[in-house]
């Protein structure tokens, strides 16, 4: 089995040392969820309103750019907030109970996906919340400097951004002469060793896109069993309608935990006034 990485928000390229352009979203995003939370509790240390992010992240084991955006869009989370118990996925057993870890199911989805295919390589990328383009969430086989270019794209912008925004499955059976990549693009590819890539949507039962889960193959035009295409499709969209649950009935809870946390931090604030 391979050894499967929950995205890294932290990579940066060995030669330019440029943060990756994950880091620049994730960044704004954490800076607006602060920003709020100081609006609603009164907190004039930045600093304390981030350790509140930073506390819950930690609890529960959610990217803080995804608990950020959460809070950023409270009311939206919290008109939605639906009841009951978590929808069964048909690729891992890890996303029962009340708060699952989020990362364990993506990373289930990925290995279940290069397994089908026995590929060297894949990726989940999900749409962000704030910004819309695709986050590398989870990922397995990939070099730095995939990671660091690749780590977010706008939609049509890949072949997972094109199976996104189109809800449909993407084969690429060369990427060199592939029109979905530019000429960098194709750079990075090359030297990570990916020829090949198969995109599939993640839909959920109302037809919102989540993002796509690619394999990646180390030679071109690969043998592709279309059995396996179906299946992963269906496992794909089982995680999708397993996300709006998520969305929708643990994340309200854990931001009503970082507000619990940050009003504490500030009654603790004027207690030591």
């Amino acid at each position: 089995m391979a050894e499967v990485h929950i995205g890294d928000e932290q990579v940066r390229d060995e030669l330019s040392m440029l943060v990756a352009p994950v880091n620049l979203i994730s960044h704004a995003t954490v800076r607006n969820a602060v920003a709020r939370l100081q609006d609603d509790h009164r907190l004039t240390d930045p600093d304390t309103a981030f350790r509140a992010l930073l506390t819950i992240s930690q609890r529960y084991d959610v990217k803080l750019r995804h608990l950020s955006a959460a809070v950023v869009n409270t009311e939206a989370a919290t008109r939605s907030t639906t009841s009951g118990p978590a929808p069964a996925l048909s690729f891992s057993l890890r996303g029962r109970g009340d708060a699952p870890k989020r990362a364990d199911v993506l990373a289930d989805l990925l290995t279940t996906a290069v397994d089908l295919f026995s590929a060297p390589a894949g990726a989940v990328q999900l749409r962000d919340a704030m910004h819309g383009g695709l986050c590398i969430e989870s990922h397995t086989g990939l070099s730095e400097q995939f990671r660091h270019h690749f780590s977010y794209v706008e939609l049509d912008g890949s072949a997972a951004g094109y199976a996104t925004g189109h809800c449909e499955v993407v084969r690429v059976d060369d990427v060199a002469i592939s029109s979905l990549y530019n000429l960098i693009d194709m750079e990075v590819l090359a030297q990570s060793g990916i020829q090949a890539e198969l995109a599939v949507p993640m839909c959920d039962e109302d037809g919102r896109n989540w993002g796509a889960v690619t394999v990646m193959f180390d030679s071109p035009r690969p043998r592709i069993d279309p059995f396996a295409v179906e299946m992963l499709h269906g496992h794909a969209d089982s995680c999708a309608q397993w996300l709006r649950w998520y969305d929708n009935a643990v994340m309200p809870m854990l931001v009503d935990a970082v507000h619990d946390v940050a009003a504490g931090q500030s009654a603790s604030t004027a207690e030591a006034v």
